[in-house]
C-alpha cells in the first residue's frame, strides 16, 4: 500500500511556489508518489484560458519530471466539467484501490471547505495535507478539529497564478516568478 498525494490546480501558469511546493511534498516520508493533477475548470474559478488545457499539460510534464516520486495526470480531462474534487478522488480512487489518497491543499482553500461538493466525503475518501497560504479569514474551528486533516510545515508561497497572468498583461518581468519551461513558453509566443 502507498500513500499518494494528489496535488490538484489549474497550474494557469505554473510558478516557482508550485514547484517548490511539489518538491516539499514529494520528499516526505510519508508520501510515496505526488501526482499533479492539472484540472481543466475548478469550479471556483471563471477560467480565462490563458493557457490552453493542453499546454499547460505538457508543460507541467515538462518542469515535474526533473522529480523522481512526482508524475503529472491529465485523469480530469476525461471527467465533466467543472472538476469537483470529490468526482477526482473517487476516479483516483478507482485506479489507487488498495493505496491511501491524501490531498494536498492550501490554507486557502480549507477556508471555503465546507462549500465545497460533498466536502464531508472527501474527507473519507482522502487524508488532507494543509500547506500554509496567506487569508484573512478564519479556518473553521471544526474542520481543523477532523483527525484526517493535518496542518504540514511547508513553506509558505507568496505567489499565484493570478498576479503572473496580471503582470504579464502589463508586460511586466516575470522571470523571477516562474520556472524557464515556462518563460521559454512565453517566449515562444511571440
Amino acid at each position: 500500500m502507498s500513500n499518494v498525494g494528489l496535488y490538484l490546480g489549474t497550474f494557469n501558469p505554473i510558478h516557482n511556489g508550485h514547484v517548490t511546493l511539489a518538491k516539499y511534498f514529494s520528499e516526505l516520508p510519508e508520501l510515496d508518489q505526488v501526482l499533479v493533477v492539472i484540472s481543466p475548470q475548478s469550479p471556483f474559478k471563471i477560467e480565462d484560458t490563458f493557457i490552453n488545457d493542453i499546454e499547460r499539460l505538457e508543460l507541467a510534464k515538462t518542469i515535474f519530471k526533473k522529480f523522481k516520486n512526482v508524475k503529472v495526470s491529465d485523469i480530469e480531462f476525461k471527467m465533466s466539467k467543472p472538476n469537483f474534487t470529490i468526482d477526482t478522488l473517487k476516479e483516483f480512487k478507482k485506479i489507487h484501490k488498495y493505496n491511501n489518497l491524501i490531498l494536498l491543499i492550501g490554507e486557502d482553500n480549507l477556508v471555503g471547505f465546507k462549500k465545497w461538493k460533498d466536502y464531508e466525503r472527501i474527507i473519507e475518501i482522502a487524508e488532507v495535507y494543509v500547506y500554509p497560504r496567506d487569508t484573512n479569514h478564519k479556518i473553521p474551528g471544526e474542520i481543523l478539529k477532523n483527525e484526517n486533516i493535518k496542518l504540514v510545515d511547508a513553506p509558505k508561497i507568496k505567489i499565484s497564478s493570478s498576479h503572473i497572468r496580471s503582470l504579464l498583461k502589463e508586460n511586466k518581468k516575470i522571470d523571477h516568478l516562474v520556472p524557464k519551461e515556462v518563460i521559454n513558453f512565453f517566449d515562444s509566443k511571440i
